[in-house]
């Protein structure tokens, strides 16, 4: 199986697909776990793992179909029935080598065979200079996402019926009836403010976004004063005091230095119930949280419901933002977007942070506070 998998990704790659090392051992892990069930049912497990971007799901049966038929010609005139046999028959040494305690073992040529592990891979990367045009236009976005998610009162006054007694303008209203207070003049705060807690996907998946997620890490700090940024992959880590600082090149340094969970795996839930364990007390119903993240979640699925399960009870909205929800005809099919999708109150693709139609399109040219949309999600 190790083989196969490995073949068709070099095909994949030569095709211009990208398929990395974790795609490789989630397909190797997805065929074990399916190895009681037919051809075609392997082979579905197989393309949802590797490929991320379903527009290639085509030439990925092209080149799968094309390696079965090799195998087919070399085993002789076999049915399709007996395929998934032909491909499983090589799982059992994949799997053994796996669970073995070394990652390597030696051939009957007396070579070495290094094995890939799924555990977490812990790497670093040299952030690039941040875009300055699209900065600008970040910081602009999030003053609007603010106002349009604000559940806190700010420093400005609107009349009311329900709110405090204003008296400059009861006083002032009095004028026009001789000194007679006739009718008293309230007012309340406009609502103008909320908190922000971030999530951002920076694992194998997301790898082709890392521009844009550093750029967001910086957004996202600059909501407000009691901003909190987390990254996760495989574990979940804080970097809200990486970013408090006004200088761009000393944010890249922190970044470039002290994340080193770039291109690892994904557990969402793992990172969810890591947050709410251990920073669950600091938000509230005043807190709107903000998950990026393509969906591709390897962990535990249960793990996931109940950590947005107990998110969504302690945060005012839920936002999920999709790097795929750009595009046309969009559809959340993964599981992790499956399991998240009832406890999403808007789920927008990655532009709406750095592009005002994009904005428009998900959230809508209504800018005041959003209160009759809390129990729907909506998504383009």
């Amino acid at each position: 199986m190790y083989d196969f998998i490995v073949e068709l990704s070099n095909l994949l790659r030569k095709s211009g697909v990208r398929v990395g090392v974790s795609e490789s051992l989630d397909a190797c892990q997805a065929v074990n776990l399916l190895s009681n069930y037919d051809y075609e049912t392997i082979m579905t497990g197989i393309k949802i793992t590797m490929i991320k971007d379903y527009s290639k799901y085509s030439i990925f049966e092209k080149l799968f179909k094309e390696m079965l038929q090799a195998l087919i010609t070399a085993n002789g005139n076999i049915g399709m029935g007996n395929i998934s046999g032909q491909i499983m028959s090589k799982t059992a040494t994949y799997g053994n080598a796996g669970q073995a305690e070394n990652t390597s073992s030696s051939d009957k040529a007396g070579k070495n065979t290094i094995m890939y592990s799924p555990a977490e891979v812990l790497h670093k990367r040299e952030v690039k200079p941040i875009d300055l045009t699209k900065i600008k236009t970040g910081k602009r976005i999030m003053k609007r996402l603010r106002r349009k998610f604000a559940i806190l009162p700010g420093l400005r006054w609107k009349p009311s019926k329900k709110g405090n007694i204003d008296f400059v303008r009861t006083f002032r209203s009095s004028l026009n009836t001789f000194g007679e207070i006739i009718k008293i003049k309230k007012s309340e705060r406009i609502k103008t403010r909320v908190h922000l807690v971030a999530f951002l996907d920076i694992s194998g998946s997301m790898d082709s976004y890392n521009d844009w997620l550093v750029r967001a890490m910086y957004l996202f700090s600059r909501f407000d004063k009691r901003a909190e940024i987390f990254v996760f992959s495989t574990r979940l880590l804080r970097i809200t005091d990486l970013l408090m600082t006004s200088s761009l090149d000393e944010i890249r340094r922190r970044l470039s230095q002290y994340i080193d969970l770039w291109g690892s795996g994904t557990r969402i839930g793992y990172s969810l119930k890591t947050f709410l364990d251990n920073y669950g007390s600091m938000i509230g119903k005043n807190w709107i949280a903000i998950i990026v993240s393509d969906g591709w979640d390897t962990g535990d699925i249960d793990l996931l419901r109940i950590g947005m399960e107990n998110l969504r009870m302690r945060v005012s909205k839920i936002i999920w933002l999709n790097p795929h929800a750009d595009r046309l005809n969009f559809r959340p099919l993964t599981i992790g977007m499956l399991t998240a999708l009832p406890y999403i109150d808007v789920l927008a693709g990655t532009s709406v942070i750095e592009d005002y139609r994009a904005f428009l399109k998900f959230f809508g040219t209504y800018i005041k506070p959003d209160k009759y949309r809390s129990s729907r999600m909506r998504y383009a």
